[in-house]
Parts: structure tokens; sequence; C-alpha cells
């Protein structure tokens, strides 16, 4: 079956070169024409194996006689079995023996068995109340599972299964004259946070309209829930600190603002902004400062005045990213968790000597991490009276907007004046609930 040997082959330099998941495939199919028909099926392979790994390496420990490649291989091919369903139990068992041969396939064959859609594949042997359980329903590594529960097990829970089901992409209206039309489509479900609409739609994205031609942007609905609860007036200068992730700040605030007020953009990574680049030099706006900033502490030759608003968006675990992306634990890097709470805490401190006094600082990070979110701006208040906690709020996936974030809403206070923010209020809170690029100034 061709579909399985180049599911096999693109699936082996997903985890053998660490080339993510897109990349892998267009490698395959943007150079051969004659593959892409079955592009579909290949990716419908991949990514169920990719969302079940866990499982699968789970069902297929302590089987002598199979190295790792025949066992990604049977991967694939129950992956088929117990989800992607396209391809016949006669058939996909046929492909794998083609490849093993009859005597390792016969090590895994009672495992090619046709399972009611819904089916709880786990072993009986793991403790449902476990979080060993949860990872292998879920395929979320247990350590990831370990600080979604300094929530609770109830959150831990119901963010592992939200994060297993189907990403919702929404988008945002830019065009706000075709409002109207975007309600009454059956394609489009209207949000609660104005403009911002879920597509339901079949269409693949990159064949809509509208959003070719810049009527539509993808953003989370966080992103101007934020906004929108931090507006100010002209005259008024703005900053923005984001990292190399997409986080839709940059388009939102250029959208929101337009050229009324002064805003500066500064991005660790400038080449990951190609698209708010392109946007700037569309929408032909003289007031918009954006730079390369690597170190937010050092963006003093960028930044000339105090900020009326600051918001601070750094590189973060991300992991609001899980849905969207099927080897998201694999491309994951562990080793890297403590730098990347540094950065946070380093763009926080950076970002906090722009705030003109009245001002705004605006803290956030696309996790579900208490050490990333609230634990962040505890330590940040206590080194910082001079500001003052306003709001803060963890987002969990399981929620309407669907977004995991955490954001802190801050205020500059006269320093003789200020006092400390108490502790508890962060702990009360609900939880549920310098190269540049210049466009005139």
């Amino acid at each position: 079956m061709k579909q399985l040997d180049i599911a096999s082959m693109i699936l082996n330099d997903i985890l053998d070169n660490h080339t993510r998941f897109p990349d892998a495939l267009k490698k395959v199919f943007q150079s051969s024409v004659e593959l892409r028909p079955l592009r579909g099926d290949v990716a419908g392979l991949i990514g169920c194996e990719l969302r079940h790994d866990l499982l699968f390496a789970e069902l297929l420990k302590g089987i002598d006689g199979l190295d790792e490649k025949d066992k990604r291989i049977v991967s694939l091919g129950l992956a088929n079995v117990y989800f992607y369903r396209h391809f016949s139990l006669e058939e996909i068992s046929n492909a794998v023996k083609g490849r093993l041969g009859e005597e390792k396939y016969n090590l895994v064959s009672s495992l090619f068995v046709e399972k009611e859609p819904g089916t709880d594949l786990v072993p009986d042997s793991v403790d449902k109340k476990s979080l060993t359980y949860l990872s292998l329903r879920y395929n979320i590594p247990e350590w990831a599972l370990k600080i979604f529960h300094h929530f609770n097990y109830s959150i831990c829970f119901k963010s592992a299964k939200r994060y297993a089901r189907p990403f919702v992409t929404t988008l945002r209206l830019k065009d706000e004259s075709l409002y109207e039309g975007y309600k009454a489509s059956i394609d489009f479900a209207e949000t609660k946070i104005p403009y911002i609409f879920a597509y339901k739609g079949k269409t693949p994205l990159r064949k809509i309209e509208d959003l070719k031609n810049g009527k539509l942007f993808e953003e989370r609905p966080g992103v101007k829930d934020i906004i929108d609860q931090t507006l100010i007036s002209a005259p008024c200068e703005a900053l923005l600190y984001t990292g190399s992730q997409k986080t839709g700040f940059e388009k939102e605030l250029i959208q929101t603002y337009k050229n009324t007020i002064g805003l500066n953009i500064g991005t660790k990574d400038l080449d990951a902004k190609v698209d708010v680049v392109r946007e700037l030099k569309q929408s032909g706006l003289k007031n918009v400062n954006l730079y390369e900033a690597k170190d937010p502490l050092s963006m003093d030759a960028a930044i000339s005045s105090q900020q009326d608003l600051v918001i601070c968006c750094p590189d973060s675990t991300n992991f609001d990213a899980i849905s969207v992306s099927p080897d998201f634990f694999i491309q994951f890097d562990r080793d890297k968790m403590d730098e990347i709470m540094q950065g946070e805490k380093d763009a926080l401190e950076g970002c906090s000597k722009f705030v003109e006094v009245g001002g705004k600082l605006v803290y956030c990070v696309f996790t579900l991490s208490v050490k990333e979110g609230r634990g962040t701006v505890t330590s940040f208040l206590k080194n910082h009276p001079e500001f003052e906690l306003i709001k803060d709020k963890q987002h969990f996936p399981f929620e309407e907007a669907g977004c995991t974030y955490y954001y802190a809403i801050m205020e500059r206070k006269e320093d003789e004046l200020t006092l400390s923010t108490p502790i508890s209020s962060l702990q009360q809170t609900s939880l549920a609930s310098s190269s540049s690029v210049s466009f005139g100034k």
C-alpha cells in the first residue's frame, strides 16, 4: 500500500530528525506532483498515529521481536483500525504484514481487531483515576499532566480531554461592514468576543477568499478580549513585546488602533513575523515602530518615551497549541523549560521599565502553568511595589473561548504612594474564571 509506505517514511522523518509534521508533509508532496492525491490519507494516518502514540507504545510494550521502525509501521496500521478507518481491516492488515513479514505480523495480529468508535483502548490494568490513564487516553505525557494538576484533578482531566478534540479555528473579521453576512453564514459561529468567529466550514482556509484578501485573519479570541479591556485613547502610545511564537497581538493592535496612537512592537525574532511586516506594508501606516529585541531587558534604544499601555507576551510553553499540532510533545524540549520561564521573567521585567505612571502593564502567556502565569506575576509584584494588580485570570481550553492562556493587568502607581499588592489577591482570583524595521512614528 503506497499510502502506508509514504506515511512510514514521513513518520520516520518526524521522529528521527525532529522535522515538524507540516514541514515533513511538504517535503514529500510539494516535490512530487504525482503523489499529491495521496496526501489526505497519508496525513490522516500520520496525524492519528501522532495523536495516539503513547497508547500505541503501551499496547506494543513487551512484544519482543519488533524494532522501533517495525513498531512505527504497526502503529500506523492501528491508527487506521481504531481511529482513521479509511481503509478496510483486511487492506491495512495485509499492508502491515507486507512490510513486516508474516512472522513479525503474527506477534501483533491480535491487535488488528475492529473496535466500535469511542471504545476505551487503555488496558484494564491501568487505574482509571490515575494520571497514567489520562496520559494514555488523551496522549499527553505524565510530566505535562502534573503541571495541569497544579490546579486540581478536575481541571487536569477536562483540559486533557479538550486537547484531544479537533482544534477550532477562530477568525477575526477585519472588514466590520461584513459582520451581518458572517453572522448569518452556516460556516461561521459568532463568539462572545465581537467580530471573532469560529470557523465550522469544510473549505480549506487557504481557499477562503476573504482570508486571502485580508478581510479576515486568524486570531485567538482571548487576544481581542485583553485589548478590549485595556483600551486607551489618543494622544497615547503603546508598546507590545512578543517572542517568536505567533500570538495575534500585533495584528489586533494594528486593527484596533490603526493610525490613532503611536505603536511600538518589539519582537524576539523579526524573521518570524513576516505576516506582520506584510500587514504593515499593505496598510501604509506611519505610526508603527516594529523592531527586533532579542533581549527584552535592553529595549531602551528603540523606545523613546514612557508608554500608556505595555503588553508583554513572551514565548511560553505554549500548551495552547497542543490541539493544533499532533506532534507538539514530540517536538517539545523539556530541557528548555527553565530557560523559557527565565525568559518570561526577563520580558516582564524589561517591559515594566516603560510603563507611564497611571499606565497599564499587561502580561499574557498562552499556557496552562501556574509557574509561568500566576507564579511569575506574584514574584514580579513582590519586587515592584509601584505596580498594583487590577485583574488576573487563567483561562482553560474547555471553556467557551477554547483558548489556554493566563493574563494579568497591572497599573503603575506614583512611587511614593504605592502599596504592595497583597499576594492574597492573586490567590483569591477565580481559577475557572536591536535592528529595526521602521514604518515611521
